[in-house]
C-alpha cells in the first residue's frame, strides 16, 4: 500500500516509493530505498520538496503511526513550512554552533545555511540546465551562442559557489543518465568557477573560467546521441567522431559574438594531456594554457563522478585517488590544488582536522558517496600518537571537519611511508566510527 506523507513526518524505518516532484527537489539519487539514517532522515525533513510516497508493506515501522525508530533521529530537526501565498520560510537546523565542547568532540554538525542553500542551488542548476538545452538545440540548428545569456548563468552558479561551494557541486553531481550531457556542462562550470576562486584569479578570469565550463562541451552537437550514449565500446570510427567534438565546438564558438578566449582554448584543449597524448592537437606540458589544464581536470573528475550509461558513478575519493594515478595525464600540481578547492583528497593524504588531530584519508561513505573517512591517529596539541578512529565527516559539516592537507615533513615522522602503510591497515574500532 502507497501512502503519500509530508517530508516531516518521515521516520526512519519507512521505505521511500517516490519523491513529488523532479530530482532537483530531493538530495539523493536513488528513487526507491528505506531511511536507515538520522542523516538520510535530516535531508529528507530539509529536501524542498511538498511530499513523498511511502510503501507501507516494505516499511519497517506502521506509516500511520510512526515513531522515532532511533535515539540519533530524535536530534533531526523539522523545518517550518511557509504557508501557501505567504512569507514564512523554514527555520535552519536547530543545530548549535561555535566552539565545540570536549563532549562534542566527535559529533558532526552542520554548516549554517548549507540546506537553505542546498535549494537556492537546485533552482540555479534547473534554469542553467535549461539554458545550455536550449543553447544545444540552437546550435544543431547552426545559431551562434547566445553569449550574454550564458555569461548571466555562469554568474549565477558563481554566486551559489561563492555562498558555500560544496552545497551546489554536491547536487550537480548526482544527475541521472539521461541528463549527462546537459548537467554535465553546468558541473564543469561549478567546479571551474571554485577552482579560480581558490587558485585567486582576477573576478573576470573567473567569470570566463565559468563560462568557458558552460560552453567547452557545444561541439558535441556534432556527434549522434546514439554514439555518447553507446554502453558498450566505441568503433574506431565512432571514437573518431566523438574526437571531433573539440574541433566543432571552437569553431561554433568562434562564430559567436562575446565568447572569451579562454572559453575558446577550453572547448578546444579540455582533451589534451601534460604527456602530449591527448587531442586534437598533441600539446604538452607548458604548450597547455592554464584553462586547459584546469578545464582537464574538471571535465574528467565530473565524467567519472557521473553515472553513465557505460559505468557507474566513483565517488568523489574514488576519482581523486584514480585520477592521481595516471601519470602523464594531468598537471600534478594543479590536481592537489584541485583536491583542496573541494576539501576532498585521494586515499592516504595527510590532513588536519577541527579537532585538532592529523589524520590519513582512508575512503568514502554516505549515501552518495560524498562523506570523506579519516583515520585519526595523532594528537596536535600532545604531539602522540593515538590509537586510530575513523571519522566520518559529511560535506555540510561544521566540526570535525578537514581543515587541510598537511605535511609529514613539518612533523617529522620517522619512516612515514612505512607509517602511512601501517594506518591504513590498522583495524579501526571504537565509537568515533559511528560520528
Amino acid at each position: 500500500m502507497l501512502v503519500r506523507i509530508r517530508p516531516e513526518d518521515a521516520q526512519i524505518g519507512m521505505f521511500i516509493h517516490a519523491f513529488d516532484g523532479s530530482w532537483f527537489d530531493h538530495p539523493f539519487w536513488r528513487r526507491h530505498f528505506r531511511v536507515e539514517t538520522a542523516e538520510q532522515l535530516r535531508r529528507i525533513r530539509l529536501a524542498d520538496i511538498d511530499a513523498l510516497v511511502i510503501d507501507a508493506d516494505r516499511s519497517l515501522v506502521p506509516v500511520g503511526e510512526a515513531r522515532v525508530a532511533d535515539a540519533a533521529a530524535r536530534e533531526v530537526p523539522t523545518p517550518v513550512r511557509a504557508k501557501p501565498g505567504g512569507h514564512g520560510s523554514r527555520s535552519r537546523p536547530a543545530v548549535p554552533f561555535g566552539p565545540p565542547q570536549p563532549e562534542e568532540r566527535d559529533v558532526p554538525r552542520g554548516r549554517r545555511g548549507y540546506a537553505a542553500e542546498c535549494r537556492r542551488a537546485r533552482r540555479a542548476i534547473e534554469r542553467t540546465r535549461e539554458g545550455v538545452a536550449d543553447m544545444f538545440a540552437a546550435a544543431r540548428l547552426g545559431r551562434a551562442v547566445d553569449t550574454r545569456r550564458m555569461a548571466k548563468l555562469a554568474r549565477a552558479i558563481g554566486a551559489s559557489i561563492e555562498r558555500d561551494a560544496k552545497a551546489l557541486i554536491n547536487l550537480v553531481r548526482l544527475k541521472e543518465k539521461d541528463e549527462y550531457t546537459y548537467l554535465h556542462s553546468v558541473a564543469v562550470c561549478a567546479l571551474m568557477t571554485n577552482f579560480a576562486r581558490h587558485l585567486g584569479l582576477e573576478e573576470q578570469e573567473v567569470e570566463d573560467l565559468g563560462l568557458a565550463g558552460l560552453l567547452h562541451d557545444v561541439g558535441k552537437v556534432a556527434v549522434a546521441d546514439a554514439v555518447l550514449n553507446k554502453p558498450g565500446r566505441l568503433s574506431q570510427a565512432e571514437m573518431r567522431s566523438v574526437r571531433s567534438h573539440p574541433v566543432a565546438g571552437h569553431a561554433l564558438l568562434a562564430a559567436s559574438p562575446g565568447v572569451p578566449e579562454a572559453a575558446l582554448e577550453l572547448c578546444l584543449r579540455h582533451h589534451e594531456k601534460v604527456d602530449g597524448s591527448g587531442y586534437p592537437g598533441r600539446l604538452a606540458g607548458v604548450a597547455l594554457s592554464l584553462a586547459a589544464r584546469m578545464g582537464a581536470i574538471c571535465d574528467v573528475y565530473d565524467a567519472v563522478t557521473s553515472n553513465r550509461p557505460y559505468k557507474d558513478a566513483w565517488s568523489p575519493c574514488e576519482a581523486l585517488t584514480a585520477m592521481h594515478g595516471w601519470a602523464g595525464h594531468f598537471d600534478p600540481v594543479l590536481l592537489d590544488r584541485f583536491a583542496d578547492s573541494l576539501g576532498i583528497f585521494p586515499v592516504g593524504t595527510l590532513v588536519r582536522l577541527s579537532t585538532g588531530e592529523l589524520g590519513l584519508v582512508a575512503g568514502s561513505a554516505g549515501e552518495t558517496g560524498e562523506d570523506v573517512v579519516v583515520r585519526a591517529f595523532f594528537d596536535c596539541a600532545t604531539l602522540t600518537e593515538t590509537e586510530p578512529v575513523d571519522r566520518v565527516i559529511a560535506p555540510s559539516a561544521e566540526h570535525p571537519r578537514i581543515t587541510g592537507r598537511d605535511s609529514p615533513t613539518f612533523w617529522r615522522f620517522p619512516d612515514w611511508e612505512a607509517m602511512r602503510v601501517r594506518i591504513l591497515a590498522a583495524s579501526e574500532a571504537g565509537p568515533a566510527a559511528a560520528a
